[in-house]
């Protein structure tokens, strides 16, 4: 967790799941704590609720701004619209990409209404901002989600990964929802080589034993049984 002084910009850190570390790093001189909810390059790290609370009270109690990086995790991967949704912790800020344009490269910075009152239209500036193809993109994958079909499939999908997604060289898959991130036995990169020969996508981490599995909200039962399937025959 970064916290930003407002004094110089400072920047220091917060380790993860450590609440009693928040007091002494969050103070009245703090401007901002941006953290990741559920943390993919970091390895599969869901920080939970307690710890998210607990920043959101503190963040309240000395006037800093919480902000959310929902990047990677957000817009359904965590079976909600977001990670915010599902641990029940409002940010002041939160930032979004990746499957918000389902593919297509766009980004949204999401406002509090105190703190969108403090901004002017000059306030913010953006090189692409608001164009119309990636607008028609974050507009399908809005209504997509407003059906609120696909976003059902998917967590309940996320509740069959654990137990399915761990044969062969895979022994846990930590996440929330259909984002998971499997812990390998052997270098998640061997494995990553091995299911590309598959034709199966998937990403690695900071971590050298961690496998980023970011389906798309089509994923069907027949394309979970597809990796299950290959992993399975890999060596452990």
């Amino acid at each position: 967790m970064v916290r930003v002084s407002a004094h110089a910009f400072d920047v220091s850190f917060i380790p993860r799941g450590d609440t009693a570390a928040i007091a002494a790093e969050v103070t009245r001189h703090t401007a901002a704590v941006i953290v990741e909810p559920v943390q993919g390059l970091a390895g599969a790290v869901d920080l939970g609720a307690p710890f998210l609370g607990a920043l959101r009270a503190r963040c309240d109690e000395v006037g800093a701004l919480l902000i959310f990086d929902e990047v990677q995790c957000g817009v359904g991967r965590t079976g909600q619209p977001f990670a915010a949704n599902l641990y029940g912790v409002r940010p002041d800020m939160l930032t979004t990409a990746k499957a918000l344009g389902n593919g297509f490269p766009c980004a949204v910075l999401m406002l509090s209404p105190l703190v969108a009152a403090s901004l002017k239209p000059e306030s913010l500036g953006t090189t692409f901002g608001g164009g119309p193809m990636a607008c028609a993109a974050i507009e399908a994958v809005i209504a997509s989600h407003q059906e609120r079909a696909a976003a059902r499939a998917c967590a309940a999908r996320g509740r069959v990964y654990p137990q399915d997604l761990c044969p062969g060289p895979g022994h846990r898959a930590p996440g929330r929802g259909p984002a998971r991130w499997l812990r390998t036995t052997r270098p998640a990169k061997e494995i990553q080589a091995e299911l590309l020969e598959c034709c199966i996508l998937t990403g690695t981490a900071s971590d050298p034993h961690v496998l980023r599995l970011l389906p798309p909200l089509i994923l069907a039962e027949e394309h979970v049984d597809l990796l299950r399937d290959a992993l399975r025959d890999l060596p452990a």
